[in-house]
């Protein structure tokens, strides 16, 4: 009997030091939906069912529970010329209580997906990435399983949204001579300026003018929108493919950008990097080694956040059921010079104008009902805020999905005079 080993995970976008990184050129290769790309999907996105779901009387003969679990992403790559590779998921956590999600990549290596919190009940999003060996990779097309345990479910799911293949290339790439880009190397300048980093791409400027866009993505601690279970590790997530909360974007030379500090807890041994791309070949990115030993500025306040005390477990709303939670904050609101409220749901439809409240008060964090995550930041007015409990509530009339409250939950950053 042939045996497959179980893979340590190893996540590239690390939640603890930085860890020691060279810049280098990655040629991206996304899932696409479609027999033609050979993915034959029963449903509009991509689902994985645990093995209970196909005979169970209710759920069985849902389109949904026709998927098999496996996706296939074209990957024409001559393997003797990369020099290492990644797997990057943007994934739907799936129904609460579903347990040990994972991925097989063309039948040799498991890979556990973390658990952060589908398992234990909660309403989960997240994005992680895999350090693969290149060994796992064949040129051409690569098929990838994606399994799951039933748990403490009512029935064990969860969406694939978007999946990636990173193939890391060789600096002598034939791929790189023919884009002209054989002999680039970008790197990060960042210089701090009271609240804020001030950032700029640098390079020769025969590279630079390959540039069409810079995102600049920072490692700090902060609230935990990526869903990863870390408050320290590299901020952002993607959604359809584009950044959600990286630090900023820039469009045109120099590529500079600001970092603002003004909401972030103070901290040392913060880190910036930058995704590089190209106009004539959007496939190609670059990823700079981190700019590293940056700080917040020291300053007569503080900044802290405030979570949920305790989270319900699952932090959804449907049918017109009502779900409660409490913000401790320990300060007079007549001391706070700045309120931030940070929620991220999956917006499944509310039927109700706004189902969101904080202290009895609406707060926009959910879009047109698309399913999809929402990450909002909302400015609040102090007054708004109460010293001690300050309650959230949440409330969908929708009889099928409603509203989930994705982990960490809803939390409030406060700056204080």
């Amino acid at each position: 009997m042939k045996v497959y080993r179980r893979a340590a995970l190893a996540l590239v976008l690390c939640a603890c030091a930085v860890t020691a990184e060279e810049g280098r050129f990655w040629r991206l290769h996304w899932f696409e939906p479609g027999p033609e790309h050979g993915n034959f999907m029963a449903n509009a996105r991509f689902r994985v069912n645990s093995p209970e779901a196909v005979l169970h009387p209710s759920y069985g003969r849902r389109p949904e529970v026709r998927s098999s679990g496996m996706l296939q992403i074209h990957a024409p790559e001559d393997l003797f010329q990369l020099d290492a590779a990644e797997l990057y998921l943007e994934l739907w956590g799936g129904h609460p209580g579903t347990a040990r999600k994972r991925v097989t990549l063309n039948g040799r290596t498991t890979y556990d997906i973390p658990e952060t919190g589908t398992a234990a009940r909660n309403c989960t999003h997240q994005y992680p990435t895999f350090a693969l060996k290149v060994a796992d990779l064949v040129n051409g097309y690569n098929a990838l399983q994606f399994a799951c345990d039933q748990g403490s479910s009512f029935w064990g799911h969860f969406i694939v949204e978007n999946a990636c293949l990173r193939a890391g290339l060789r600096p002598d790439h034939p791929a790189l001579e023919e884009a002209g880009l054989s002999d680039c190397r970008f790197s990060v300048e960042a210089s701090p300026t009271g609240e804020s980093i001030g950032l700029r791409l640098k390079a020769a400027p025969a590279c630079l003018a390959a540039v069409s866009a810079v995102d600049y993505q920072g490692l700090y601690t902060g609230y935990d929108e990526n869903g990863s279970g870390s408050a320290r590790d590299w901020h952002g997530f993607t959604k359809r493919r584009e950044p959600v909360a990286y630090i900023n974007r820039a469009t045109s030379a120099p590529f500079a950008a600001t970092w603002d500090l003004s909401m972030l807890p103070d901290q040392q041994d913060m880190a910036v990097r930058a995704l590089v791309r190209f106009a004539k070949h959007p496939e190609l990115v670059y990823r700079t080694a981190p700019a590293e030993a940056l700080a917040t500025p020291a300053r007569r306040g503080a900044v802290r956040l405030y979570p949920v005390r305790e989270l319900p477990r699952p932090f959804w709303s449907r049918a017109g059921r009502k779900v409660t939670a409490e913000i401790d904050l320990d300060v007079d609101p007549a001391r706070i010079e700045r309120a931030e409220l940070h929620v991220v749901v999956w917006d499944g439809g509310a039927e109700n104008p706004v189902p969101f409240t904080l202290n009895g008060q609406p707060v926009k964090v959910t879009g047109s009902g698309r399913h999809d995550v929402i990450y909002t930041v909302t400015r609040l007015d102090p007054q708004q805020l109460k010293r001690g409990a300050n309650r959230v509530e949440l409330l969908s009339a929708t009889e099928h999905h409603g509203v989930e409250v994705l982990l960490p939950g809803p939390t409030i950053a406060v700056r204080t005079r």
